[in-house]
């Protein structure tokens, strides 16, 4: 049996309504669209396993524990490329459009945790990803990042005791 730390699967749930036919701004963020774990899309929930209820499955580079986020035809996720802090962009078929890194990670304290742990959240416009190891960037859907900072080499060094699982919230 191999590690579960390896790698993980990113995994997106068959639902009784297809994908194509939902809101284009079905998950923009970590807690859904009106930041309450909820959405109002007709969506059931049906019986699913490791090859049961699945409309796609792909490994991922790195550890990755940042819920997806779900914009127009993009599915984003946050995770580890290499040891760089890494977005990337699937269509809604689980195939790899881009991904971009921005900056030098920082591991996960929890062997099932991830300096990924972060969500990354859209207006539709920009896509903000955050990371433990302070990297903050705004990229486009096009996978250019627009501009980043560090924000630990700005404010000092992040001392939780805990992972950080601080994802991004635009206002």
């Amino acid at each position: 049996m191999r590690p579960r730390q390896l790698l993980l699967p990113i995994v997106l749930l068959a639902a009784s309504v297809s994908l194509a036919a939902t809101p284009a701004n079905l998950w923009p963020r970590w807690r859904g669209p009106q930041d309450n774990g909820g959405t109002d899309a007709p969506i059931k929930a049906v019986k699913f396993g490791p090859e049961r209820g699945l409309a796609w499955k792909t490994k991922l580079p790195g550890k990755g524990c940042s819920t997806p986020i779900l914009f127009g035809e993009h599915i984003l996720l946050t995770a580890p490329i290499g040891d760089q802090d890494g977005l990337i962009s699937y269509d809604l078929e689980g195939k790899k459009r881009w991904e971009v890194t921005v900056g030098q990670a920082r591991g996960g304290k929890h062997q099932n945790g991830s300096g990924a742990n972060p969500s990354a959240a859209t207006d539709g416009q920009i896509i903000a990803v955050y990371f433990r190891s302070g990297n903050l960037a705004c990229v486009d859907f096009d996978g250019k990042i627009l501009w980043d900072a560090n924000l630990q080499e700005h404010y000092g060094k992040d001392t939780l005791y805990w992972d950080l699982g601080t994802s991004p919230v635009l206002t």
